[in-house]
């Protein structure tokens, strides 16, 4: 469990390693070593490790090749022309006891990139090899007396490999261990949960919604989420507040606005009959003929177009305000019918910009929203990978966490993104759908004011009254 240290012995002994070998996190049991063509880690000679002729011994330990490999040395211990030798030759591991090799015939060789556990016992008379709790190979062998270093990973030998893998859990004991005792501890160590001693289930909690949450895959991806994805969540969620708060208000004014240009332009028949409405002193709604009642005023001053009548009301008004006969003709002439239209177009501009703010928000959320949920996930995946990197090991059950937090500030991008899309098409066509109101509510008004306020014929017209100047004939002889 060294980072970038040596190995210590657990017990009291205090047999530590005088090297630090390559540490890896979430190896077997715990942290591991991990052996890429690196010194072997050497244990150095003690007197709780001198061994004597005919030494009883256990010794085991978990193991994961990563590659087949000819006579690879797991664990070695020379001293003259005394040895003691596990490895594993092409697949098939094999005991080495004083140049008398040990292993098992016709066994198929193990898998690659997968943990197994070795154990060795030598009972005084014979060896007896143990691969993943079972009987593996017998030999009649017996250990000799040895003080000397003891290396992991590699062999001093002359002719041997230097292990590549991984090992963890190494154990040494000066007694013969019974079979039932390596396949207990084979078991109780292993990664097999159907074979496990004891199994952890998750902790006991009150069923609610917020346990549940917890516990889920929700909860996994949220306690999984990095600093930066958080941000950028975070930054996600104030744009998706305000599109939908943009969305609802947008909605909301463009219904009011609807509804009430519906019952305008239903009042608006009535005006277009008789024009001198307009002429009234009233610049109220009132002056449609006194025809709206106070609830149906209050939706007609929410009307775009109503808006753009009130304008030109206002503007005809002030034509004729200055007036002392009240028998003097109202003509129009053509130059005033344009100045009316251009203060027309004038408040439509106005209304469209009315109907079009805050809609760039919702652009905004479309196109930004998914690029800023991709740079979250791309983040996410580099500190997973950067974390993996540190580690050493590819284990899925670490970083599949990490992926899916990461992958979540996508979903968020598009969480966001996606009804602004649909919101901005909506609200787009009805105030398409408005401003063509108020385009043909202007041109149908000047139609009928240049029409309503038009010059009369000299014989229709008052006696006393000459005709408008801009409309007499001038002769020759005049």
């Amino acid at each position: 469990n060294e980072q970038g240290a040596a190995p210590s012995d657990s017990t009291a002994n205090g047999n530590n390693a005088q090297n630090a070998g390559v540490s890896v996190v979430g190896s077997m049991i715990g942290n591991g070593l991990r052996f890429v063509g690196t010194p072997p880690v050497t244990i150095p000679a003690s007197d709780s490790l001198k061994w004597i002729d005919g030494q009883p011994l256990t010794w085991s330990i978990w193991f994961k090749p990563v590659i087949n490999q000819a006579n690879a040395g797991i664990f070695s211990r020379r001293d003259g022309q005394n040895s003691f030798v596990v490895g594993i030759d092409n697949g098939l591991p094999y005991v080495d006891v004083n140049g008398t090799p040990i292993k098992a015939a016709n066994a198929t060789p193990l898998p690659v990139n997968a943990w197994h556990h070795l154990a060795v016992v030598s009972d005084g008379a014979k060896i007896t090899v143990y691969l993943d709790g079972n009987v593996y190979a017998t030999g009649a062998a017996v250990l000799s007396a040895m003080n000397s270093p003891m290396l992991i990973g590699g062999d001093s030998q002359p002719g041997t490999t230097a292990f590549k893998g991984e090992v963890d859990e190494l154990e040494i004991s000066k007694v013969a261990r019974s079979e039932g005792f390596i396949k207990l501890e084979a078991i109780g160590q292993g990664s097999d949960g159907s074979l496990k001693l004891i199994t952890f289930g998750a902790d006991e909690q009150q069923t609610n919604w917020l346990s549940s949450f917890n516990s889920g895959t929700a909860g996994i991806l949220i306690h999984s989420l990095t600093p930066d994805g958080w941000a950028v969540i975070a930054i996600l969620m104030v744009m998706a507040i305000i599109s939908w708060c943009v969305m609802i208000s947008k909605a909301s004014y463009l219904g009011k606005i609807t509804k009430g240009n519906n019952h305008f332009l239903g009042e608006w028949r009535h005006v277009v009959s008789d024009l001198t409405i307009l002429d009234d002193k009233d610049s109220d709604i009132k002056s449609m003929g006194g025809r709206v009642d106070a609830k149906k005023q209050r939706l007609i001053r929410n009307a775009s177009v109503y808006r753009i009548y009130h304008i030109g009301a206002e503007e005809i008004r002030h034509r004729f305000s200055g007036r002392t006969n009240g028998n003097e003709p109202k003509v129009l002439s053509a130059q005033s019918i344009q100045a009316i239209r251009a203060s027309l177009d004038a408040g439509m501009v106005k209304e469209s910009h009315k109907l079009n703010n805050m809609m760039v928000l919702l652009t905004i959320a479309i196109s930004g929203g998914p690029f800023l949920g991709l740079l979250g996930t791309v983040v996410g995946v580099m500190i997973t990978f950067a974390s993996i990197a540190a580690a050493g090991e590819v284990n899925v059950n670490a970083i599949a966490p990490g992926i899916a937090a990461a992958l979540l500030a996508t979903v968020a991008g598009l969480a966001v993104a996606i009804p602004s899309l649909f919101g901005y098409n909506y609200l787009t066509i009805r105030i398409k759908n408005a401003t063509s109101d108020m385009h043909v509510f202007i041109d149908e008004f000047v139609t009928k004011m240049a029409e309503f306020y038009r010059p009369r014929p000299e014989a229709q017209m008052p006696r006393g009254i000459p005709p408008p100047r801009e409309f007499s004939v001038i002769r020759e002889e005049d």
